[in-house]
């Protein structure tokens, strides 16, 4: 069954019992480079494989970018 999700205030249907990990890997995105705020809090990278994601949930993920001077 799918359930439906916000990203970064776009909605998306995804299938139920993933994790937050599982979706990042879906996404292609390296966990390792991202903060993510589920529904207003934002979730240590240690707990992305023990967090659900459920109907409704609200994600934002901001992706680290490196950079300076030259």
């Amino acid at each position: 069954m799918d359930i439906i999700i916000t990203i970064n205030g776009k909605t998306q249907n995804i299938k139920e019992g993933n994790t937050l990990m599982s979706l990042l890997k879906f996404l292609d995105i390296n966990p390792g480079r991202v903060a993510v705020e589920y529904n207003r809090e934002i979730i240590d990278k240690g707990q992305y494989d023990s967090v659900r994601l459920k109907e409704n949930d609200n994600l934002e993920i901001i992706t680290f970018v490196g950079g300076g001077n030259v």
